[in-house]
């Protein structure tokens, strides 16, 4: 009973630092995107992501979800970091467990920036094509792993996981809801996995906003051009007049 309140007081106060940090986002950053805070359990929101055929997230025409997998990398996640600090925007970093392990400093900063957090596996296999319990396995250990790379001992949940390539099988997708987690794909993705030169990779992301007026977009921080093209993205959604949303749970 301690300890839930321990988190639940955790939260308030995450939740009211991001509030404040929104509240204050005209006056630091003017002309910035406006942002608004979704909160999953809230919601009651178990799933979300139409790649992964889950529910569509509950947004407005022209709001967008930033999300960015796969970090901490040192080389990019703290620019990307600076870049939406300077925008006065926050996203969802899914972190896979054995980077965050290795970088906690890194992980730590994301944290300080106000933005949310999610597990991406321990070390990005196909968790499809794994036996069932090597899978929860890793799904488990990564939770943990940066659980306590950002947290450390404050006891405090990952509650939103990724599965690396959308690679969720039916079973795998229930017994990860059954440790609590609310499964977490997107809308969106503009391959930047791909590390193309940023021009390419916004000229397809154009194409796919263009699908759609609302969703979740996934972005990678380990790419060394999606450095460049995070205000890239940025500069696009506020010349479509859009808005962003921070999921927090």
């Amino acid at each position: 009973m301690i300890a839930s309140r321990h988190v639940a007081a955790l939260a308030a106060a995450a939740l009211l630092s991001m509030v404040i940090l929104t509240g204050g986002a005209d006056a630091a950053c003017p002309g910035a995107l406006s942002e608004r805070v979704l909160d999953l359990s809230d919601a009651r929101i178990t799933s979300f992501g139409t790649m992964q055929k889950l529910p569509a997230l509950p947004l407005n025409a022209g709001e967008y979800v930033l999300t960015f997998d796969d970090g901490p990398r040192r080389e990019t996640t703290p620019k990307i970091l600076d870049e939406l600090r300077d925008a006065c925007l926050h996203a969802t970093f899914f972190m896979i467990g054995e980077h965050a392990e290795r970088r906690s400093r890194i992980a730590k900063l994301v944290l300080e920036g106000g933005h949310s957090i999610g597990s991406h596996s321990y070390d990005h296999r196909n968790l499809s094509t794994l036996p069932y319990d090597e899978a929860l396995d890793d799904i488990k250990q990564g939770v943990a792993a940066v659980e306590k790379a950002v947290y450390g001992n404050r006891m405090t949940p990952v509650r939103m996981f990724r599965f690396p390539d959308n690679a969720g099988t039916p079973e795998l997708i229930n017994a990860a809801q059954q440790l609590g987690l609310i499964i977490a794909s997107y809308d969106i993705s503009p391959e930047d996995w791909r590390n193309s030169p940023p021009e390419e990779t916004m000229h397809r992301l154009r194409q796919r906003l263009n699908a759609t007026d609302r969703g979740v977009i996934v972005l990678h921080d380990v790419q060394d051009n999606t450095v460049p093209l995070v205000p890239m993205v940025l500069d696009e959604l506020k010349k479509r007049g859009a808005s962003i949303v921070h999921l927090v749970e």
